[in-house]
């Protein structure tokens, strides 16, 4: 009977043991893919689950047969909240240094919100065609392409200004629901001229922009971009960029 029963026991380590093993195998497989995945869609720690959450990846997931065909390529990892109801607007033209004025082409499209919480992978490209840039975008599963006009095409490198919501040496940045977000702007300070809008004066350059922004915020964000501040306007209502390259 002893016999038997040490028998079982040393049958039940060996079991436990080997199980162990392979939990411990499967737990560092696992380690390694979330790893990986946080190096190719950045690291993001949702605190609050009703917040937008963005984080820009250092280093663009981009197949070399498109790589090849663009100048410059950002992505963002975004968090959308259920039931996030948003939309979103990209376009070249003429813009600001600050805020989100704009004038000239845009698209803008818009979907259902989902029930569940999303992570959405943002990518926007560039390439250069002359004195104009070919602007591609893909966002939640969608895609598009815009030309934004005016480049200085010699100075281009050197000169365009980025300003981004997010930067890949910071942490993920979060937003409340209501607020308008400019994910990307971009312009070329060299094309600098001074504009009057709606008794305002000041300064737009050859540029373009990508922004995200509720559907409550729809007719505050037209006004806004055609330079016209709503009467019950509140700065907090537009995210400030944090980053400029």
């Amino acid at each position: 009977m002893k016999h038997a029963l040490r028998l079982l026991l040393i049958l039940a380590l060996i079991l436990g043991g080997s199980v162990l093993i392979r939990l411990t195998r499967e737990n560092g497989r696992l380690a390694e893919e979330i790893a990986q995945l946080e190096a190719e869609l950045g690291r993001m720690s949702i605190d609050d689950a009703d917040r937008i959450y963005l984080v820009e990846i250092e280093t663009p997931q981009v197949p070399p047969e498109v790589a090849s065909h663009v100048d410059r390529v950002w992505q963002f990892r975004c968090y959308i909240p259920p039931g996030y109801d948003f939309m979103r607007m990209s376009g070249g033209g003429r813009v600001a240094e600050n805020g989100i004025y704009h004038s000239g082409s845009f698209g803008s499209s818009s979907g259902s919100p989902n029930p569940e919480a999303t992570h959405e992978l943002l990518t926007i490209s560039f390439q250069k065609k002359d004195n104009r840039l070919v602007v591609f975008d893909c966002f939640g599963g969608s895609a598009g392409t815009t030309s934004w006009h005016r480049f200085n095409h010699e100075q281009f490198d050197d000169s365009l200004v980025v300003q981004k919501l997010a930067a890949s040496n910071q942490r993920p940045q979060s937003f409340d629901q209501d607020t308008i977000l400019p994910l990307l702007k971009t312009y070329d300070p060299s094309t600098a001229e001074k504009k009057e809008v709606a008794g305002k004066k000041f300064t737009t350059y050859a540029g373009g922009l990508f922004v995200l922004f509720p559907k409550t915020r729809e007719s505050e964000f037209n006004q806004l971009r055609k330079g016209v501040t709503p009467s019950d306007f509140d700065p907090s209502w537009v995210a400030s960029e944090v980053s400029d390259e």
